[in-house]
């Protein structure tokens, strides 16, 4: 077996695990706190984007100036050759068991038909029970909301059921719907009739315009040039969201360079210390005839492989520790939390990088300022 070279990095790094086991055991836990913390805060933002998706399928149009959208406007957006089909609804709400509070979630009131063709074109199968029956107060709701709220079927929410509701009335969970964009379904024939539901009158219209494949963009800006209507679509929803989530993440950014820093000092304090530990070492190998170069490219590398190998072991231990609380916490609550994010893992990568930077400046410098045979005549 050939030895290694006595300079080589890894003869160090094998040599001496134990000086250097504390500031890898340092940055590991760092770049791990780092990715859990960035990925579970600003995956609160991609989350909630989540309950977004509906918008992939189709924008929702609201009256700007009427309390409806007239039949003739349908019938002019329904002739726009972008527009495959437009869809009367009503919009319900029912609460939602966040991750913070109670939020209000919609529910879509559609006519049998046009519930079928929803179903369809949205991709969201019924995973358990049915659809909603025509004219009555049966609900179906997507999986995702059953979880987070511990509901199963047959369960009953409104206020007639409890006071903490939002939505007047007493309403039944016939339905568990499945697929990636969540969205749920109501009987239109009951919510718009006021022999049925008196509160019909109070329920705001919201009109579903789908548009033909691959002209989303070209409907989109259509609706928006309509002055007698209000149109949320992809880019809106989006938008909102996002702003909703700035200043957050604004304060998790502040927080995220602070450490950054702090994480920096720690380790080019470390690696003085480790550099005061190894001055005959180096003023030895200066005394043969080895450079100042040629000692600060070891010690680079000596402190790349160990940045190296603390990313690597933080980066894969912060996965394995999301997935776990994902898997254990958070699915079971109906809580979505994207698990690779690039925002966390582009962050952590600075942190090493920039503890780099400064360790090599600090050895650098007293490198420079060694003096081999003052040294070693103290030494001798």
């Amino acid at each position: 077996m050939t030895p290694r070279p006595p300079l080589s990095v890894w003869t160090y790094t094998v040599r001496n695990a134990r000086k250097i086991l504390p500031t890898l055991i340092i940055l590991t836990f760092v770049v791990m706190i780092v990715i859990v913390i960035l990925s579970t805060l600003r995956g609160l933002k991609d989350g909630t984007l989540i309950f977004a998706r509906e918008f992939n399928h189709f924008t929702v149009v609201i009256p700007k100036k009427k309390d409806v959208v007239g039949e003739e406007l349908k019938e002019q957006i329904r002739a726009h050759p972008s527009v495959e089909r437009v869809v009367e609804s009503r919009n319900c709400m029912f609460q939602v068991r966040a991750l913070i509070a109670r939020i209000p979630f919609q529910i879509r009131a559609l006519s049998q038909e046009d519930m079928e063709y929803v179903v369809r074109r949205v991709g969201v199968p019924v995973l358990r029970g049915r659809l909603p029956g025509k004219g009555t107060n049966e609900v179906a709701l997507h999986e995702i909301f059953m979880r987070a709220n511990g509901w199963d079927l047959e369960q009953e929410f409104g206020m007639d059921v409890s006071d903490e509701d939002w939505m007047p009335g007493r309403f039944r969970v016939v339905g568990i719907l499945g697929g990636e964009t969540p969205t749920n379904f109501a009987s239109l024939e009951y919510f718009s009739s006021p022999l049925l539901y008196f509160y019909s009158a109070k329920l705001w219209q919201r009109v579903l315009v789908f548009a033909k494949p691959g002209r989303e963009e070209e409907m989109s800006a259509y609706l928006r040039s309509i002055g007698q209507i209000r149109v949320w679509d992809r880019a809106r929803a989006e938008h909102d969201i996002s702003q909703s989530f700035d200043r957050l993440l604004l304060i998790v950014d502040f927080v995220s360079i602070l450490q950054i820093a702090v994480v920096a000092l720690v380790v080019g304090l470390l690696h003085n210390i480790f550099f005061g530990q190894r001055t005959d070492e180096f003023a030895i190998l200066l005394a043969v005839g080895h450079t100042q170069r040629r000692l600060l490219r070891k010690v680079v590398l000596e402190t790349a492989l160990l940045m190296a190998l603390a990313w690597a072991l933080g980066t894969g231990l912060s996965f394995a520790l999301l997935a776990g609380f994902k898997a254990a916490v958070l699915d079971p609550r109906g809580i979505p939390l994207p698990l690779f994010q690039p925002v966390p893992v582009l962050v952590s990568m600075a942190m090493p990088l920039v503890a780099q930077v400064f360790a090599t400046a600090t050895v650098f410098g007293r490198l420079r300022r060694l003096d081999p045979i003052q040294i070693i005549e103290r030494r001798g």
